[in-house]
């Protein structure tokens, strides 16, 4: 049995060993082929384990359990005779194990829990005041974990690169023999395909284990897109597992699934992005009092609550929900297989992946390469394609313009975000089953006849070349934009919303929830008026020496924060702007609306006395500072401020001293400081919050003496600090340490 998890193992001895004498179920949770069992195993078959504990019972239960199999196993492990057992009735059998357990301290290992009624039927065996014993529950599912412990203990990561090539290296090489530098550095890509899944490396070193140790051999090995093949109706321990995971979903979930297959390996897909493609697709209903995207948002969840999604990166504004998500390659190469029985979406990524049999009768086009949409070949057969109703390019970005076939009269969804067009294409004009559109263009204007496409609910045209806008030549969507009443999200980089007219009251983006990638133009009061559910704005400002700024003045009226009663987020990003202590963007913070929860500012200059505007705000929960947003080398924070923010983050900002007392920041949960060269030290005031997680990456301040005083500091009160630096400061720092 191989230690995989080593920090897990401790923490599981610390829970089942040290913790509270009362009875104490233990949740262990983590992704199919985790080491979920392995790490139990451990702890289990431990010296100090079997002298702790009178009786250990370890219960295998599945999906498909069967009760009375798991009570005779119970039983037999308890030293019933086998012939026995079989012969009485179940209910004879948890009594047998309810007296047997009594007067006696026990560990009992439930491995692979799938539902909460195995659960509720056994817990009822086990003595519930039985003091020093313990249960452990294996799960898949985090919800599970939380109905059975009332929260998860354990949580079981991938592992990192070094530990996967460590564990790779072990299976495959013998005590004896010794790996050549050449074959390690091989063997590390080949280890790190498998993403850190435990199980797949071991099935990784038993295809390495039969093949020569040759650097050609691992070399073939190294290049496969995927490291191993996954289907459902593969006989391989992995497959099985990885298999069982997707089956056990729900018809609507296992749609939700498939549709994750559309993205690239290794893809970081953006939540809003998967949502309102999603709700584009028109593939499901809203859930009783919820709208769709709230539905679907919350089947995300679930599938993520099942490990069958990862959760890449959380979001700021609330540190339970997903800010990105992606698939493991394994559950992403059954993903792939099984939509391609299903004719659910066809990958085009090499030219071999077109022909008249492959493309002909599909839904969904999705183009992994967009390289090869210069061949001929491939638009001839596109153009057979009568039906589909998607078309996903997801790169890599062009620099050049590509043709792209696009006369798909039933076409809703097409995001080319990724493809260069020199002018806004004609042919989309056309498509008016189009309900979400994302395009990248050179040209500043969009024909008016946009308007046409009346089911349009996302629009996203990026520009390739942004000529630097000015006060005297702005650049405005057409007016006609204003009937399409149907858009939710509207991200124009680079380009302004026009006022509508004062004379028709009908020109009311109703819908309109996000607005992205305009200036404070954008942001009058005639058009505010007319955008009435409008929840969060993203605004661009150019800056340039000798021209006039544009301002918050659009925020600092009334209007702003008495419309919106539901607004959630603000950010401006500055881009160039002059850095000087004699210049600031705008001489004073806004007037933020009083429920807004996230602000994000970058190059706006504000002196650090501004500050107490924004700690003042009684529901903001994030606040990132990004390149000079703030300017000036004191940062002192007051009593009351912040009441509520979880997150923080402070980046290539040129404070050095930051003074925190111990009742600021109630609420913080995560700090992150990032390139904050001046920054000398973490402020002392944190000492007071267990919770609060910390991240410092590469503030050479930081670096030898003050650095150790820090994290003794903060290890001190039990607080989580990770510091990460450049490879040279590294170096420096083990060094001084």
């Amino acid at each position: 049995m191989v230690s995989l998890h080593r920090n897990q193992l401790e923490e599981l001895k610390e829970l089942g060993l040290e913790a509270p004498s009362e009875l104490k179920v233990i949740s262990i949770v983590g992704m199919a082929g985790i080491g979920k069992t392995t790490l139990v195993q451990e702890f289990y078959h431990d010296p100090l384990a079997i002298e702790y504990f009178d009786h250990r019972l370890f219960l295998t239960i599945g999906p498909q359990y069967k009760l009375r199999e798991i009570l005779l196993s119970a039983f037999n492990q308890l030293g019933g005779h086998h012939s026995v057992g079989e012969k009485i009735h179940i209910s004879q059998l948890a009594d047998y194990i309810q007296k047997s357990l009594q007067d006696s301290t026990y560990l009992i290992v439930l491995d692979d829990v799938w539902n909460t009624q195995a659960w509720d039927m056994l817990k009822h065996c086990f003595p519930s005041r039985r003091r020093y014993s313990r249960i452990i529950v294996t799960t898949q599912i985090l919800g599970l974990a939380l109905y059975i412990s009332g929260h998860i203990n354990i949580e079981i990561p991938l592992l990192n690169d070094d530990e996967s090539w460590n564990l790779l290296r072990r299976m495959v090489f013998d005590n004896q023999e010794e790996c050549s530098r050449q074959l390690e550095k091989i063997g590390r890509k080949i280890a790190k395909n498998c993403e850190g899944l435990p199980f797949a490396i071991t099935e990784v070193a038993k295809i390495l284990r039969k093949i020569e140790k040759t650097v050609e051999e691992w070399e073939i090995q190294a290049d496969k897109e995927d490291p191993l093949t996954i289907t459902l109706n593969e006989d391989t321990p992995l497959s099985k597992a990885i298999s069982l995971s997707y089956t056990r979903l729900p018809p609507h979930l296992k749609l939700c699934f498939l549709y994750m297959g559309v993205f690239p390996k290794g893809y970081a897909v953006p939540i809003s992005q998967l949502i309102q493609l999603w709700v584009s697709e028109g593939l499901f209903e809203p859930r009783m009092s919820m709208s769709l995207e709230e539905t679907m948002g919350e089947y995300l969840r679930k599938l993520i609550q099942r490990n069958v999604v990862l959760n890449n990166k959380v979001s700021s504004i609330d540190i339970e929900t997903t800010k990105t998500c992606r698939l493991h390659f394994t559950f992403r190469s059954l993903c792939v297989n099984e939509a391609k029985n299903e004719k659910f979406f066809h990958v085009i990524k090499k030219i071999t992946d077109v022909s008249e049999e492959s493309i002909n009768s599909q839904r969904r086009l999705c183009i992994h390469n967009n390289v090869v949409l210069a061949f001929e070949q491939v638009h001839k057969h596109m153009e057979s394609v009568k039906d589909a109703c998607s078309l996903l390019c997801f790169g890599p970005k062009q620099k050049y313009p590509i043709d792209l076939y696009l006369r798909f009269k039933l076409l809703k969804i097409l995001d080319a975000v990724s493809i260069r067009f020199y002018d806004f294409p004609e042919e989309i004009l056309e498509l008016l089953q189009l309900s979400y559109l994302s395009i990248t263009c050179d040209g500043d204007e969009i024909p008016p006849s946009i308007s046409n496409l009346q089911n349009l609910e996302v629009l996203i045209v990026h520009r390739h070349h942004i000529v630097k806008s000015s006060p005297d030549s702005p650049v405005y969507l057409p007016e006609e934009i204003w009937k399409m009443h149907k858009i939710k999200h509207l991200e124009c980089v680079g380009m302004d919303l026009p006022e509508p007219s004062s004379l028709d009251d009908s020109l009311t983006l109703e819908k309109l929830s996000t607005l992205s990638g305009v200036s404070a133009r954008s942001c009058t009061v005639k058009i505010l008026s007319r955008i009435p559910n409008l929840k969060k704005v993203g605004i661009q400002i150019e800056s340039e020496q000798g021209s006039s700024f544009e301002t918050f003045t659009f925020l600092d009226e009334d209007h702003f924060a008495s419309l919106y009663e539901k607004f959630e987020s603000f950010k401006c990003v500055v881009v160039n702007p002059r850095i000087s202590p004699s210049h600031r963007f705008a001489p004073s913070i806004p007037n933020f609306p009083a429920k807004i929860r996230k602000i994000t500012l970058s190059g706006c200059g504000f002196p650090w006395e501004c500050m107490r505007a924004i700690a003042s705000l009684p529901n903001l929960v994030s606040l990132k500072l990004r390149w000079h947003a703030f300017s000036g080398r004191e940062w002192k924070t007051g009593d009351g401020e912040f009441p509520k923010l979880e997150y923080l983050l402070l980046e290539d900002l040129d404070l050095q001293k930051w003074e925190v007392k111990y009742n600021h920041f109630p609420q913080l949960l995560r700090l992150n400081v990032r390139h904050c060269y001046r920054l000398e030290k973490l402020p002392r005031g944190f000492e007071s919050n267990a919770a609060l997680v910390v991240e410092v990456d590469d503030c050479r301040r930081f670096a030898t003496k003050q650095l150790e005083e820090d994290i003794f500091r903060f290890n001190k009160y039990h607080l989580q600090i990770a510091v990460n630096f450049s490879w040279d400061d590294k170096k420096k720092i083990n060094h001084d340490l």
